[in-house]
């Protein structure tokens, strides 16, 4: 009996053995593709190396595009500098060259003829003196002023004032009285320029004529709309 006993329990354990194995081989393809336990385990200790080592290269490469993008945002930065210098300064030679609106303080002046009764001439009128005129602007200019404009029309280095039968031309448009001259600058300076005893405008009344001259806070001054032509003058480089 006990050696028949003994027979069953021989057959169990071949039987869960082979279950056992069988088990086994099913885990371990499943999970490790057929690979033992330790085989996978090195593979994936492999795989997290690779891993750690690529992350690493990326790092490096992203720190230095990092770089070179701040490098390009401070050159950004730097050019916009530049830019905006160039602009401040090209605005400011416009300014000077009256290719642009200005406003600021300084003085209003108004030449008229006088009235036409028994106690003026026929004769006198600004356009035959329009020198004074041209001597008026010379004065301003050597009082500091930065802009004028006289009826509209803004004076620059090529504009002229001369006599064209009963107005004056100022920018090849004629103009007629009341003259009305307008200038930017320091408005004490300029008003005590030609308002001094013997000034400009002194010599003007002198010859009968109206002038009116008053200091102002503001004074606008419009841009010179003419068109100027080089063609003997090249830009040397």
């Amino acid at each position: 009996m006990m050696k028949k006993d003994q027979i069953w329990i021989g057959i169990v354990c071949v039987i869960l053995g082979i279950i056992i194995a069988f088990q086994f081989r099913i885990v371990q393809r499943n999970y490790f593709h057929g690979m033992s336990p330790h085989i996978k385990s090195t593979e994936l200790i492999n795989e997290v190396s690779q891993l750690r080592s690529q992350k690493s290269k990326l790092q490096s490469e992203f720190d230095e595009l990092d770089k070179k993008l701040k490098s390009i945002e401070e050159a950004a930065s730097s050019d916009n500098i530049m830019i905006n210098k160039l602009r401040s300064d090209a605005q400011k030679y416009k300014s000077f060259s009256g290719l642009t609106d200005v406003s600021g303080e300084g003085i209003i002046i108004t030449i008229d003829n006088p009235p036409k009764d028994l106690n003026y001439s026929d004769d006198i009128n600004i356009v035959y003196d329009y020198e004074l005129i041209i001597n008026l602007v010379n004065e301003l200019n050597s009082a500091g002023a930065e802009a004028i404009m006289i009826n509209n029309q803004r004076l620059t280095s090529y504009s002229e004032i001369r006599a064209a039968g009963n107005s004056i031309n100022i920018n090849t448009i004629p103009q007629s009285t009341p003259y009305i001259i307008k200038v930017i600058g320091n408005k004490d300076t300029l008003d005590g320029a030609i308002n001094q005893r013997f000034g400009i405008v002194s010599t003007i009344r002198s010859r009968g004529y109206l002038v009116d001259t008053k200091k102002a806070e503001e004074v606008s001054i419009k841009k010179y709309t003419g068109i100027t032509n080089f063609i003997y003058a090249k830009t040397k480089e």
